[in-house]
C-alpha cells in the first residue's frame, strides 16, 4: 500500500479499530461511563497520535491535560486542575440520569456537549466525545450517530 500523507492518520485509523476492540464487550456490558473509561477511551483513539510538542510538554494519551490550551478563538476548556472533579461530575450526571427512557439522545448530546467544553486532554477531545456519545447511545440500544466531514458545516452553522 502506498500512502505519501502524514504518519499520524495510519495511527488515527488504526487507533479507531482498537478503540472498537476496546468497547465493544463494554456495550454489550453496558459498561458505566467512569473517568477510567474515559481516559482508556483516549488512550486508545491518541496512543501514538500525539505530536512532539505536546509529548515535550509532558502530556501523554490517557492522561488528562497539565497545561492550558485555547480552542479556536479564545475558549481553553476547564483549567487542567479542574478536569478530574470536572469529569466526575458529568460521570455521576450520566450515572444519575432519572428518566432514560425519553431523554436518550437529548443526554447523548449533552455529554458531547459538556464533554468538549471540558476539553479534558491536551488533544484528541472531538474524538473522545464522540465516542462517549456513540457508546451512551449504543448502550441504551441506539444506533451510533455518523457525521460525515461534508456534514459538519451545516450541522454547526444551520
Amino acid at each position: 500500500v502506498n500512502f505519501s500523507g502524514d504518519t499520524r492518520t495510519i495511527f488515527e485509523i488504526e487507533n479507531q479499530r482498537k478503540c472498537y476492540n476496546y468497547l465493544a464487550p463494554k456495550i454489550i456490558n453496558k459498561d458505566p461511563i467512569t473517568s477510567d473509561f474515559v481516559k482508556n477511551v483516549h488512550y486508545q483513539l491518541m496512543q501514538g497520535a500525539y505530536d512532539e510538542r505536546r509529548w515535550a510538554r509532558g502530556e501523554r494519551p490517557g492522561q488528562y491535560k497539565i497545561h492550558d490550551y485555547v480552542i479556536g478563538q479564545s475558549d481553553q476548556g476547564a483549567l487542567p486542575e479542574e478536569v478530574p472533579s470536572e469529569i466526575e461530575e458529568l460521570c455521576d450526571e450520566i450515572l444519575n440520569i432519572p428518566d432514560k427512557g425519553e431523554n436518550i439522545l437529548k443526554t447523548a448530546a449533552y455529554i458531547h456537549c459538556k464533554f468538549e467544553n471540558i476539553h479534558a486532554f491536551a488533544d484528541g477531545n472531538g474524538r473522545v466525545g464522540r465516542t462517549l456519545m456513540n457508546y451512551y447511545l449504543m448502550i441504551n440500544n441506539y444506533p451510533p450517530l455518523v457525521v460525515y466531514s461534508e456534514q459538519k458545516i451545516s450541522i454547526i452553522k444551520p
